[in-house]
């Protein structure tokens, strides 16, 4: 299974979280990278996205393959879609590369972007170094398939740097020590000063090289 339709006119839409435990990730993906018209794939290892997500209701599946196949007739249409893999039973790196493979397969250049929203990404990944398999292809390479993938992690030093490096976009949380605050400074240049003030469901925004301070409202 390929993506189709390469185009080297998209733009880079990808974007990644990261905070502390309850510093609100899962609220930013939520409320600040989604649209009601989207197609939204949810890797959602522990079932936090139940009900209604930005207008839509979210189908959950415990088998990928199903997954796969709703996916699939779902981007056939212009409507926008929330479907979710939740499995009943523990996720391992080796689940989440094969999602990722079922997301790379559902690429199309000449389809509307394909927004997927991948929680605990550290816990997840076996290394800090090149991101290998497919979550590698797909920030390396997803974007001319018009696949935006939201990354969500609590620890800069815990994820590879093929996420920090290929995203366009990034939200930093709060973070719990010094030194976290610190990473992320080398990697993105926001003040490891104005990134200790931040508080419970506030975020600093980073386009390019351009950042600004924000706080999610309910």
């Amino acid at each position: 299974m390929r993506p189709v339709n390469p185009n080297n006119s998209l733009r880079n839409g990808h974007i990644w979280v990261a905070g502390m435990s309850e510093s609100g990730k899962t609220s930013y993906a939520k409320k600040r990278t989604l649209d009601k018209a989207d197609h939204v794939l949810i890797f959602d290892p522990y079932g936090d996205y139940t009900g209604r997500l930005v207008g839509l209701q979210v189908r959950a599946f415990k088998k990928l393959a199903d997954v796969y196949r709703a996916a699939k007739l779902a981007r056939r249409k212009k409507a926008g879609c929330r479907i979710a893999w939740s499995p009943d039973r523990p996720t391992t790196p080796a689940d989440f590369d094969k999602f990722c493979q079922v997301v790379w397969a559902l690429g199309d250049g000449n389809n509307k972007p394909l927004k997927v929203v991948l929680e605990e990404v550290a816990e997840h990944s076996e290394t800090a170094g090149k991101a290998k398999g497919y979550h590698g292809q797909l920030l390396r390479v997803g974007r001319k398939f018009n696949i935006h993938t939201i990354n969500l992690f609590q620890r800069g030093q815990e994820v590879s740097k093929t996420i920090l490096d290929n995203c366009r976009r990034c939200a930093v949380m709060m973070q719990k020590t010094e030194d976290s605050a610190k990473y992320i400074q080398q990697k993105t240049g926001i003040p490891a000063e104005q990134i200790a003030t931040l508080a419970q469901l506030e975020y600093i925004e980073q386009d390019g090289k351009a950042w600004k301070r924000g706080k999610i409202h309910f």
